[in-house]
């Protein structure tokens, strides 16, 4: 007994007379009420609030229905503090209807407070993990939900549903729901925190941002929370549509406004020219240099409209301002830059994503260029029925080896790409080199 630190007691049910075996009612500064009225006393410094519940199980086992009696409660101390006990007896017969509850007490006062700090911690996280504009997510490595703090989407399993159930099941897309699968085996094996953006079903954007959950160094769950980016990303939309119209109005006035203008004084001094050379041959040359100045002109304000507006249909659309592109990075020397495209010209593809998917390409051949020490890069644009694929390949360093102004360059290309609801993906190639992917897919129904 005082290995266990137990309090042991033989309690004498018809004198109600109780005698304690060792001194553990002293040790925890608890009144024995030994003697006479025994029950009465030491139901009297019970806690009101589990009085009638341990009264209940004596009852039970007193009459016969329980093999034994056992409760906790808390008990008034003679310092005027309550201390949780645990009670626990058994009736011995003896005699002619004469019995006694032999029984013994521990304390259990720091789990109970333990439990319910444990409890207030609990409820309170779950009170503002409810309220949260957030999803959270907690699931162990294999994908099974262990929390949620509310329903992913409109007709998704409740918080108490989901439990036990795969997190892919919370995902109404079945192609992000695959990716989700990937994304949690990818964690699970190498322990790194992991970013996702993903389309659900019903158009939202959704930005999903995961962390390992380690025990004794390896992991045992995901820790995960989602936020809908579709307002966000809606507004930035809207921006940036503004900001490219601008940009196409610009390049449509240099190229229509200033670049006829200058076209036409162009003619003019041509036609000054011929005329000078009969009549004033003295002016000619100086005629023919602002001639010169002026085509100069026409060209560099051609080449400012296409960098304005580089997708236009004016210029072709996107093929042709990546074949433009790839052309005019070759002619500065350095890497050589190739291109293909099949899949026939997306005639409806959005200016917005046009104009990112050529940023993007844009973004990763600079990278490439300045960083990698790549000889050759090649680009390639490629379209079916059911998505729109960009990918840049390079022969230099990888992408470990680009330096700081790559790891600007591949954020600002996340960022474009989540822009626009696609994925961008960065890795090594083998032997060596860096490949960009960006991937759009159509949303359902569209593709035709």
């Amino acid at each position: 007994m005082w290995a266990a630190d137990l309090g042991a007691y033989e309690w004498d049910l018809a004198t109600d007379r109780v005698r304690w075996l060792n001194d553990w009612c002293r040790q925890y500064d608890i009144d024995p009420c030994e003697g006479e009225s025994h029950g009465e006393r030491w139901r009297a410094r019970v806690h009101p609030d589990d009085r009638a519940r341990a009264r209940h199980e004596y009852d039970e086992h007193v009459a016969g229905r329980r093999d034994r009696y056992e409760a906790e409660y808390r008990i008034l101390t003679l310092g005027g503090r309550w201390r949780w006990i645990r009670n626990r007896g058994y009736v011995v017969r003896y005699g002619k209807g004469q019995k006694r509850l032999m029984g013994v007490c521990v304390d259990v006062d720091e789990r109970k407070n333990t439990e319910a700090a444990l409890e207030h911690s609990r409820r309170s996280l779950e009170a503002l993990a409810a309220t949260a504009p957030i999803w959270m997510i907690v699931a162990d490595r294999d994908g099974l939900i262990e929390f949620l703090n509310r329903p992913f989407c409109a007709d998704g399993p409740s918080p108490a549903a989901a439990r036990g159930r795969p997190v892919t099941e919370l995902i109404d897309n079945p192609d992000e729901a695959a990716r989700i699968a990937a994304l949690w085996r990818t964690i699970a094996a190498d322990g790194r925190p992991q970013a996702h953006s993903m389309l659900l079903g019903d158009g939202r954007a959704i930005n999903l941002w995961a962390n390992p959950v380690r025990e004794a160094g390896h992991v045992v769950g995901i820790a995960a929370v989602a936020l809908d980016v579709s307002e966000r990303r809606d507004r930035e939309r809207d921006l940036l549509d503004a900001v490219t119209a601008e940009q196409q109005r610009f390049g449509h006035d240099l190229h229509d406004g200033l670049g006829q203008e200058l076209t036409g004084i162009s003619l003019l001094l041509k036609s000054l020219a011929l005329r000078a050379d009969k009549e004033a041959p003295a002016l000619v040359q100086a005629l023919r240099e602002v001639l010169e100045h002026t085509n100069a002109a026409i060209a560099t304000s051609r080449a400012v409209a296409r960098g304005a507006s580089p997708v236009g249909r004016e210029h072709g659309g996107l093929r042709e301002a990546l074949k433009h592109l790839t052309q005019r990075v070759s002619r500065q020397g350095g890497p050589v830059v190739s291109y293909r495209a099949s899949g026939g010209e997306p005639e409806e593809l959005e200016p917005l994503l046009a104009d990112n998917l050529y940023r993007i390409a844009q973004e990763a051949i600079t990278n490439a260029v300045r960083h990698s020490g790549a000889e050759q890069i090649t680009v390639r644009l490629e379209r079916t029925p059911q998505r729109i694929r960009l990918i840049v390949d390079d022969d230099g360093r990888g992408i470990g080896g680009t330096g700081e102004r790559a790891g600007l360059g591949l954020r600002i290309m996340r960022d474009r790409a989540e822009l626009v609801g696609a994925r961008l993906k960065v890795g090594t190639r083998a032997p060596r080199g860096t490949r960009v992917e960006c991937v759009r897919d159509w949303p359902s129904g569209s593709a035709a």
